[in-house]
């Protein structure tokens, strides 16, 4: 009975432990941030699981450094780094900084114009506790216009909008590669940078932000995560923080938004096959790479981009539902070419 007491007490003391070493480390860089930097790390720093903020700032143009320092200095979390050279790198760049300057097991990421709730981490916690294979935990993230300007631009530039960033239910690790890449039957949506929270030793298994990307380097991270590690869904009904929309976004002042989503996808394309991504899923990212060449405005264009392909990689062609669901004749008119084409479609359809 004394021994089976003593195992007690030991198990108890083990799971007390593993609860209470759930500590994260919070990146946030910190760019023409000023009017917003204050609100983003109050969010943080209360927050019992926050271990550490880490500031990058990256030559921001307005007064952001000195409020970085003073944040610095008045709240024991901060900590405030800079590029070796000073000089401006980017989010992506900044952001693997402060990765590489974390001290805690577990990573989140807070952009400066976004802000926590105060349930951020309980979904986390229990995750990481109840799956020893989990690599990341992602939850829903809301949206906070801060002004009718910014709203007004952001649906003038077309960005999809959603309420709630988040998937509409819960999948397996080894599905949600499909449901980001809109391969699911049933689940569809989509994470956020400020809901998901990372093992630090992922990033040796998938590299850093590509910093070679313009734009959606954060969703270009979290497809190859999906490709080679075991993410969990967390709190994906209520919001766990909020995204703030704001005139001078970055994302609503890039103006060739196709030229960086096309250098996105093959981006990913050599990644994945440079890695080895398992055939499974290299197949599905295939199928939704040729529907996404098969949708582009110009349907010239799409066609050259699809045969081109297809050329290539002919095996996953008659999978690839939607890849020739447009209409020839609309596109080229009824003439030899529109002829020659259906049957190359037929053919490859076969």
């Amino acid at each position: 009975m004394e021994i089976l007491a003593i195992y007690s007490r030991q198990l108890l003391v083990k799971q007390f432990t593993e609860i209470t070493v759930f500590k994260v480390s919070v990146v946030t860089p910190v760019y023409n941030a000023e009017n917003f930097l204050r609100r983003a790390v109050e969010s943080a720093v209360y927050i019992e699981e926050v271990e550490e903020i880490i500031l990058i700032e990256d030559q921001s143009p307005d007064n952001a450094l000195a409020l970085a320092v003073s944040l610095e200095q008045e709240f024991g979390k901060v900590k405030l780094f800079q590029h070796p050279d000073k000089k401006n790198h980017g989010a992506g760049a900044s952001r693997n900084l402060g990765i590489q300057k974390a001290s805690c097991e577990y990573i989140a990421f807070l952009d400066a114009d976004d802000y926590y709730l105060p349930n951020r981490f309980v979904k986390d916690k229990l995750v990481f506790e109840t799956h020893d294979n989990c690599d990341g935990v992602y939850s829903a993230v809301g949206t906070h216009f801060y002004s009718q300007e910014a709203k007004k631009e952001f649906f003038d530039k077309g960005f999809d909008y959603q309420e709630l960033l988040t998937l509409t239910g819960k999948v397996a690790p080894e599905a949600l590669f499909s449901v980001l890449f809109n391969r699911h039957q049933n689940i569809k949506g989509e994470f956020c940078t400020n809901g998901i929270t990372l093992k630090k030793s992922v990033f040796e298994k998938v590299g850093y932000f590509n910093t070679a990307l313009n734009l959606r380097q954060d969703i270009h991270l979290w497809r190859r995560l999906a490709g080679f590690c075991d993410l969990y869904p967390g709190e994906i009904v209520t919001p766990t923080a909020m995204r703030g929309i704001h005139a001078s976004n970055r994302m609503t002042k890039l103006e060739d938004h196709k030229q960086y989503i096309d250098l996105w996808w093959q981006s990913l394309k050599k990644e994945f096959k440079n890695k080895h991504l398992e055939k499974s899923k290299y197949k599905i990212f295939e199928q939704a790479y040729f529907n996404y060449l098969a949708n582009q405005p110009n349907k010239a264009v799409a066609v050259v981009s699809i045969l081109r392909n297809v050329l290539k990689y002919p095996r996953i062609t008659k999978e690839a539902n939607g890849v020739f669901d447009f209409n020839f004749w609309e596109v080229f008119g009824k003439n030899w070419l529109t002829l020659r084409l259906i049957s190359l479609k037929n053919e490859f359809l076969r």
